[in-house]
């Protein structure tokens, strides 16, 4: 079973690469939802603050707590653990955001959390993971019914990592599920293959965009069985959709502002490595906006659930 195949690892670093040449240019450095509390005019800094809060408040995180974070983006949540007086260990799989990191003081690994050290087993009293699971399964990979497991093998990761004299032991993600799970050989497809703007469509921009094969609702209770328990769940739906029309909003302002032109410049060597990827992330995003489609709606195709796990000992 591969786990992480070069492919994927190239879409999403692609993706975050061509994030980072576009997205800090908005004020947006790091790409989480924010909570709203059923405010849409609450500013997004404010939003993404209280994301912030939430997540380390749901872990205990407080002076002395070793956190790692999974995805650890550009390290603005690790920052946040910083300034609690905790410790906190990042791992990312973009080169680019290894360097701003350190830039910014920040203990940050280029790392899969596949491949992690076993010098590291034990470690963390706790375990953040804000946003990057929906990037652990493609649909390649689901198709071959390996979903599953690879979903236990990250709990299992996660259980190794976590030190089983600590008294917190939890982890917190947030994770984008499929409301109705689509056949994954479909979104192996190219896009145009399916009616402009149907779900299938609209499913493989994604995938093609940004990697990634969603879990459903109990998929990943199932696979965290007999090695964590699942404490709380809280549906943040809307306050992604809320978040990505703010993204789009932004991302629009900044296309037509005087230095889009030198923003574009930035990005021409991820775009000469990957230029169809390239192409298809500014359609999704500009074009079909495939990425909020997911979210809108009275019954939208995609959920985001905020779940926190209490480490289970095991004989």
């Amino acid at each position: 079973m591969e786990l992480a195949s070069p492919d994927t690892v190239r879409r999403v670093v692609t993706c975050y690469s061509v994030f980072d040449k576009y997205f800090p240019t908005t004020g947006l450095l790091d790409y989480t939802e924010g909570i709203y509390n059923d405010d849409p005019s609450t500013p997004y800094e404010q939003a993404k603050s209280n994301q912030f809060d939430y997540l380390l408040d749901q872990i205990e995180c407080g002076p002395g707590v070793r956190v790692l974070e999974v995805g650890c983006g550009n390290g603005s949540l690790l920052e946040r653990i910083r300034e609690r007086g905790a410790t906190g260990v990042g791992i990312t799989i973009t080169p680019d955001q290894v360097r701003v990191c350190s830039e910014r003081g920040l203990d940050v690994r280029l790392m899969d959390i596949f491949d992690m050290d076993p010098a590291l087993h034990g470690s963390f009293d706790a375990i953040v993971a804000n946003g990057p699971i929906e990037h652990f399964v493609q649909p390649d990979q689901a198709a071959e019914g390996q979903q599953d497991a690879i979903y236990g093998r990250m709990f299992d990761i996660f259980h190794r990592l976590l030190d089983p004299s600590s008294g917190i032991r939890k982890v917190v993600n947030t994770t984008v599920h499929f409301a109705q799970r689509p056949e994954p050989q479909d979104l192996m497809r190219n896009p145009l293959a399916w009616r402009p703007m149907s779900d299938n469509f609209h499913y493989c921009m994604l995938v093609h965009s940004f990697g990634g094969y969603y879990p459903i609702d109990g998929q990943l209770e199932q696979a965290a069985s007999g090695r964590f328990d699942l404490i709380r769940e809280v549906d943040g739906t809307m306050d992604y959709f809320y978040t990505s029309e703010e993204w789009l909003r932004r991302i629009r302002l900044a296309l037509i502002s005087p230095t889009a032109m030198r923003i574009a410049a930035r990005s021409i060597p991820v775009m000469l490595r990957q230029p169809m990827q390239y192409i298809t992330m500014f359609a999704c995003m500009l074009v079909s906006r495939s990425w909020n489609w997911q979210f809108r709606g009275s019954n939208p195709p995609a959920k985001l659930w905020r779940q926190t796990w209490q480490y289970l000992p095991t004989a």
